[in-house]
């Protein structure tokens, strides 16, 4: 909200001091009408409660237009970062899935060398044994 909103709601509101009226000097006056005088007091303080009515609602409608702006403000910055949020989210989530598969691969590929490894060490030690087994009977 804008300094000069926040002073406005701070202000309580201007109401207009009442105008006077001088009373009636004798009975014969109650009977007779208002003279222009007093019409154009009653009709002054009129104008000011109307002055008065209207300011106060020009003064509400100022502030909830820079509220609304405020909010529509406020609501679009929250669309645009849902939408970068929901657009990084999917490049986030491959990266994530490739390095996962990536770290998958890996270790099938280094259990394959360990295999063959063992592939290799099996076949040595067999190798080995029937060597062994060929020069003890003779056969080799």
């Amino acid at each position: 909200m804008s300094a000069s909103a926040e002073e406005t709601s701070a202000e309580r509101p201007r109401t207009p001091e009442p105008v006077q009226h001088s009373a009636p000097q004798s009975s014969n006056d109650r009977n007779q009408h208002p003279s222009l005088q007093e019409i154009l007091q009653m009709t002054s303080t009129t104008v000011n409660f109307i002055s008065t009515i209207t300011t106060l609602f020009h003064e509400k409608g100022e502030q909830n237009s820079c509220f609304r702006e405020e909010l529509r403000r406020k609501i679009l910055f929250t669309a645009m970062n849902a939408h970068a949020w929901a657009s990084a989210r999917v490049v986030h989530e491959h990266t994530v899935a490739r390095d996962t598969l990536e770290a998958g691969i890996h270790k099938l590929m280094e259990d394959e060398k360990d295999q063959d490894r063992m592939r290799t060490r099996l076949s040595e030690m067999f190798e080995a044994i029937n060597n062994t087994v060929a020069s003890l009977t003779g056969l080799g």
